[in-house]
């Protein structure tokens, strides 16, 4: 059996209700899946075993006999797995193998356990040698040592975790445990589940498979002599840990297993840092991180309100969200833990100004964590910014009880939830839950959404596939399959794919694709708000709100209120917003005004729209002279930017676009030395254009 059948066949038995779609996020495309699965029942058709089969919403079926066959398959094949790991997998061995800290490792060590030959060996050790200095990791060999890791021992951690989250690649890691009697998978799960249940942790199901791998390569190289205790103990805060439930659940799992007495107090915290990571932030919880991760997430919403001219309405709920996110965020970022966010590069797509806006707003905490805040963090509270912001508001009719299955983790479940409540707010939704924990659901339930097929083929509750992140394509074809799963009448939305039929009967389309989606999304916010304009919020830009004549160039005042009033003066002037709004946005600044400063010498300002916001624009005040705000670190300034907004959504991707041009020094040497509005106006389409065109 080759080395893709198997992981193929092991993926499909540890994964209950697995879909094509689960496949896909492994990097599988359809054709190759399908070619894997027609493998698979080649081997099992001859058995006169039912062969698995791929149904609806590509949910693959897979008959209890043929799962028992598929385990007597894989337990026969696993002595021999081994020789047919690919190039990767061989990668994946080898570093592990190194990873264990061992008192020698040899070129023998190697080909003996892969059954490789020497030049293969070499080779491989060279392009893994390779990799492994992308990673500020070298690979090095002396007589004394054989060959073993250089460089930090958190790198090498990290990119030991990398490996087990990235690759997931089960029967190379239960091989190398067979080869060297490390703690066995099974043990560590029984164990693991125990003692989460007795402190009241839970592990979603991907991550618990995760964390028992992580834990035992790294409790192996502990014991081994490796520590990050010098590392460890720089950080700040770290102590705040001890108080914690991950931690008490840390120091008793050790005490499960034998050679853990001489793990430093250091790699013990590590090791909690791993379990807080992949927990969930509950604010009503008195831990001792509490106050200071609270003072955080406030920060952080201050600074997103401020640098999107958005303004909540709820506070408190939006907190709370924000809290449960950024508490396990905080620990992955500070102990610098990879996180593998599969929904990346969907975010970034779909809500790419959201996006510029929480990748701004976290820049001034890089200092905090040591280094740029990685992508797939950013993604992640995108995800929650954009649940914040899609809130719509149910009409008061009857409501229908629905029910979220989610596998994704809990972040991936709070978005999810929070997403489908504005799609449907006129459903009653129970909070998430995994596909285990469905047996337990003592409520009546009217529909299902699920990430995943789970095992409900008993159930005639409808489901409905969901993904955590959707499309505007993907929620139009989500509210369509509910009303149709509830024989609800669709409130008079015109089908995609009919007005499409009709523009392709009369013009030519340049951008099918492009032009669906946004048909979707129109007839979406159609049918919440029937007086939705035909041009759409997105279709915003910074040139369209900031006109010549609020342009003020080559300014002077003489202290910060006056600078203000009179950055707004063109606003009032042309009734973009009345007077009450400059003295909202005065009194607010006499309480605190060094927040708005949100760059060297740049001020943003602005106020809720029920201030007095009229219409959407921004003025742009320029000075020859600046003027202190009470903020040290940008003091003083000499440029303001005052917005008007009329809600808290419509204007994100021209407030995204501001945010590039604050990162162009071009900008604001025009500024200093033009004297001709229209030369800005100019300078600002000009810089969307370069921008938005392809590199």
């Amino acid at each position: 059996m080759d080395s893709d059948t198997f992981t193929t066949i092991r993926s499909l038995l540890r994964t209950p209700g697995i879909t094509v779609h689960d496949l896909e996020s492994s990097g599988l495309t359809k054709r190759q899946i399908k070619y894997r699965i027609s493998k698979i029942n080649a081997i099992l058709k001859p058995m006169n075993i039912p062969t698995i089969s791929i149904r609806q919403e590509n949910e693959l079926i897979i008959h209890d006999d043929t799962r028992e066959v598929l385990r007597k398959i894989m337990k026969e094949a696993k002595s021999m797995e081994r020789f047919s790991f690919n190039k990767e997998e061989r990668y994946a061995y080898m570093f592990l193998l190194l990873f264990l800290n061992l008192e020698y490792v040899s070129l023998n060590d190697f080909m003996d356990r892969l059954r490789t030959s020497k030049s293969t060996t070499l080779m491989d050790l060279k392009t893994m040698s390779s990799d492994l200095s992308k990673n500020d990791i070298t690979l090095e060999y002396n007589r004394t040592r054989g060959y073993y890791l250089g460089g930090t021992e958190m790198n090498i951690r990290r990119f030991m975790m990398r490996t087990i989250i990235y690759y997931r690649y089960a029967s190379v890691f239960d091989t190398l445990i067979d080869d060297y009697h490390l703690d066995l998978y099974e043990y560590s799960n029984l164990v693991i589940q125990e003692l989460a249940e007795r402190h009241h942790i839970q592990f979603v199901e991907d991550r618990l498979f995760e964390f028992i791998y992580i834990f035992t390569f790294l409790k192996a190289r502990i014991s081994n002599g490796a520590s990050a205790a010098s590392e460890i103990e720089n950080m700040p805060n770290i102590d705040m840990m001890h108080s914690t439930k991950e931690y008490a659940f840390t120091q008793e799992l050790l005490e499960n297993y034998k050679n853990t007495d001489q793990i430093k107090p250091a790699d013990i915290k590590y090791i909690s840092s791993w379990v807080l990571g992949i927990s969930y932030g509950d604010l009503s919880e008195q831990t001792q991180d509490k106050a200071y991760i609270s003072s955080l997430v406030a920060k952080i919403m201050n600074r997103f309100e401020l640098l999107s001219g958005a303004h909540y309405s709820n506070q408190e709920e939006i907190f709370t969200q924000l809290y449960s996110h950024f508490r396990p965020a905080y620990y992955r970022l500070l102990f610098r833990l990879p996180i593998y966010n599969p929904l990346t590069e969907k975010v970034r797509e779909e809500y790419q100004d959201l996006y510029e806006l929480v990748f701004e707003t976290m820049k001034p905490y890089e200092s905090l964590f040591g280094g740029e805040i990685p992508a797939d963090e950013i993604a992640y509270l995108t995800m929650h910014f954009a649940a914040i912001y899609a809130g719509k508001k149910a009409t008061g009719i009857v409501q229908k009880n629905a029910l979220v299955i989610c596998s994704n983790g809990v972040g991936s479940s709070a978005i999810l939830y929070n997403e489908l409540r504005n799609m449907f707010p006129d459903m009653n939704f129970l909070p998430p839950i995994e596909s285990r924990q469905f047996r337990d659901v003592d409520v009546p339930v009217d529909i299902i959404f699920a990430t995943r097929y789970a095992e409900l083929d008993d159930t005639d509750i409808p489901i409905v596939r969901v993904n955590p992140v959707m499309s505007a394509e993907e929620q139009y074809q989500t509210i369509h399959n509910v009303h149709l799963q509830l024989n609800m009448p669709e409130p008079g939305r015109p089908s995609v794919e009919n007005v499409m039929n009709i523009i392709r009967q009369h013009a030519d389309i340049r951008n099918e694709e492009k032009l669906t989606a946004e048909l979707s999304a129109y007839f979406t916010q159609v049918e919440e708000n029937p007086k939705h304009t035909v041009v759409p919020p997105e279709s915003l830009h910074l040139e369209d709100i900031v006109r010549t004549d609020l342009i003020r160039l080559h300014e002077s005042a003489s202290d910060w209120e006056e600078a203000i009033r009179h950055a707004y003066q063109p606003l009032l002037e042309d009734h973009f917003i009345t007077e009450n709004y400059i003295e909202a946005t005065v009194a607010a600044l006499k309480k605190n005004r060094a927040y708005i400063v949100i760059a060297p010498h740049v001020a943003l300002s602005h106020s809720k729209p029920e201030d007095g916001a009229l219409s959407i624009s921004m003025g742009i005040y320029a000075m020859d002279f600046g003027i202190d705000f009470g903020n040290p670190e940008n003091d003083p300034v000499r440029y303001i930017f005052s917005l008007s907004a009329t809600d808290n959504s419509s204007h994100l991707v021209c407030m995204s676009e501001l945010l590039g041009m604050l990162n162009t020094p071009a900008f604001f040497h025009l500024l200093d030395t033009t004297h001709d509005p229209e030369e800005v106006l100019d300078f600002i389409k000009a810089n969307r254009k370069s921008s938005s065109e392809p590199n």
